[in-house]
């Protein structure tokens, strides 16, 4: 730049401040915004070239801009961040001291209220904060959150051991807006050097923030083993000194709640930190604890999917059947989150499946709503009782009905037709134990024989499913389904075979058309079939219901058609026609099986 250009630019700028002052103040002038043209002309034309040296972190580059330009030395970046923020992030000892001989301002702000010193320190960098302290840095200064420079400082423990030992008046529980104090700060960062520091200079480990948190819970909540066990042995320490017991301080300091009742442990579990619920146990933390909802670890794991976690808790004795504050138990909160491995985990170490919450919901209940077949299963198979009605006075098949599960419909339908004793009590008595989550001894061996029941006739449905003559039942069944039987009999067919109206009406439920009876009619005879004893004959079964409700037409049909069957089985395989049965001449073959020619 020429000496007439830098004269001109000095001239400008002074007869613009000069028609500022003498502006008056009711002129619309001092009312409009500056437009960019001016801003840039106050600014100065080369302050990004001091910028660009300064985040090159070139020294001599800025040196020569300083020397050869007219610049301002305070001009700030979109973040707000004058030249002095980046060199001290920077820890450029050397550009620091090269813009403070030129004379900018140590006390700039960004737009988070950082000050140059507070970049330095959460950076880490001991020479340049030692630098701004020398040349008359405000060290009680805060951001716009109200953190001071030994919060910003907390991830060296040199500098905290720098600012403790070398400035008068330090405050160590000074808090910021959230009421977090630098050993809260370090806690969630992990950092255990600038911890010991602080505790040894005398930060309280008790101190609480806003939300009623300690700097164990943030230790807890991120996860820092390290940092918990040193905390914990503070506590003990402390306590000890005192003339209590340690092991009653840590205790207490353990079993601490936030401001939502929350103790360490609890955090812990919700962030998934296995580790962490292993050691806070290990430190003697209460393992039935209950925050504000009355919630223990065990329903925040089961909530949460947490299987390693549950074993965990259950190895330490925790309680499988406690009720939070709306009753649900950690099964519930298993069911809502359609985790069936956690579900399967709790039932097979004794979780109660038939305790209700307030609304009178036991957790087949949430299962049938949420249409969780896998889950409704586990259930079925643990005893859960299908009888009961919750607050609205609806039963699990009603629930599962209304939301068009057939799956789940045809399940709890197929168990309550197998022949199982019923709790002999009245409905006292289950209110009663269902509040106080246990069961009587009576309904105890009532539940076992229920679960033997449901499981012995799962195996054997299974093993009869895998046979070879399931494939002919099922073409059977199709035919009188959708061929045979119309509206009425279907109905007829399952009230011979005590069918009730509920589940007559929850078949019914699902609607797809004005032949949705013929998938009724279908539905209904697998569900009739899965309850029969192994040693039952179904066909012959079926035949003689069908006779019953005066259906002999059909029933005789299907003993023909069983006959012809048995008949080409004695006969021989011979040759295969390879026609469906609206082309085969010798009629028998049906529902696509190919008959033979003898």
């Amino acid at each position: 730049m020429s000496e007439e250009d830098e004269e001109e630019e000095r001239t400008g700028d002074g007869q613009g401040t000069a028609l500022a002052e003498a502006a008056p103040v009711t002129s619309p002038t001092n009312l409009r915004r500056p437009t960019t043209a001016s801003k840039r002309k106050r600014t100065g034309k080369h302050d990004a070239k001091l910028h660009e040296a300064v985040l090159k972190d070139d020294a001599d580059a800025c040196r020569k801009v300083l020397r050869e330009y007219v610049v301002n030395v305070d001009s700030r970046n979109n973040f707000g961040r004058t030249c002095l923020h980046w060199a001290a992030s920077f820890n450029n000892v050397d550009i620091m001291e090269q813009l403070i001989s030129a004379r900018c301002d140590l006390e700039a702000q960004d737009k988070t209220g950082m000050r140059p010193i507070m970049m330095a320190a959460s950076h880490g960098h001991l020479k340049a904060v030692r630098l701004l302290i020398n040349f008359g840095a405000n060290v009680h200064a805060r951001d716009k959150k109200g953190q001071t420079l030994l919060q910003c400082a907390v991830k060296s423990a040199k500098i905290v051991k720098f600012l403790v030992e070398t400035l008068e008046n330090v405050d160590i529980e000074a808090a910021d807006s959230q009421g977090q104090t630098a050993l809260h700060h370090a806690a969630l960062g992990g950092h255990l050097d600038t911890i010991t520091k602080l505790v040894r200079c005398g930060a309280n480990v008790n101190a609480t923030d806003k939300r009623g948190r300690t700097a164990l819970h943030c230790a807890g909540e991120q996860g820092h083993l390290s940092v918990v066990e040193f905390l914990v042995g503070s506590s003990h320490q402390e306590a000890a000194a005192s003339g209590g017991g340690g092991e009653a301080g840590g205790g207490s300091l353990l079993a601490r709640g936030d401001i939502d009742g929350n103790s360490a442990l609890h955090l812990a579990i919700e962030n998934r930190h296995l580790p962490m619920a292993a050691l806070l146990l290990h430190k003697g933390t209460p393992v039935d604890l209950h925050n504000n909802k009355l919630q223990t670890p065990l329903h925040i794991a089961s909530g949460r999917g947490c299987r390693n976690t549950i074993e965990l808790l259950l190895q330490h004795g925790s309680d499988l059947n406690t009720q939070c504050s709306n009753g649900n138990t950690p099964l519930h909160m298993a069911v809502e989150l359609n985790d069936t491995e956690t579900v399967e985990i709790l039932i097979n170490k004794g979780a109660n499946v038939n305790i209700m919450n307030k609304r009178r919901q036991a957790p087949i209940h949430l299962a049938a709503e949420c249409g969780f077949t896998d889950i409704c299963k586990l259930l079925l198979n643990a005893g859960a009782n299908i009888a009961e009605k919750e607050q609205g006075g609806r039963t699990p098949l009603y629930i599962a009905a209304r939301g068009s599960f057939t799956a789940i419909v045809d399940m709890i339908i197929k168990t309550s037709r197998l022949d199982y004793p019923e709790p002999e009590e009245d409905s006292g008595s289950k209110d009663k134990e269902a509040a106080s989550g246990g069961m009587g001894g009576s309904a105890d061996v009532t539940l076992s024989l229920v679960r033997q029941r449901r499981r012995r006739v799962g195996g054997e449905r299974e093993a009869r499913q895998g046979g070879g003559s399931q494939g002919h039942l099922a073409v059977i069944f199709r035919k009188v389904a959708y061929h045979k039987l119309d509206a009425a009999d279907w109905k007829k067919l399952a009230l011979h075979w005590a069918f009730t109206d509920d589940q007559i009406t929850a078949i019914k439920h699902q609607y797809t058309g004005k032949d949705s009876y013929k998938e009724h009619c279908h539905r209904m005879l697998w569900i009739w079939y899965e309850g029969l004893e192994p040693e039952v004959d179904p066909i012959k079964e079926l035949c003689d219901s069908l006779d019953a409700i005066e259906k002999r037409k059909i029933s005789d049909y299907i003993r023909r058609k069983v006959r012809e069957e048995e008949e080409e089985e004695e006969l021989g395989s011979g040759f295969g026609c390879n026609k469906t049965i609206s082309r085969c001449k010798w009629k028998r073959c049906w529902a696509l099986r190919h008959c033979h020619v003898l």
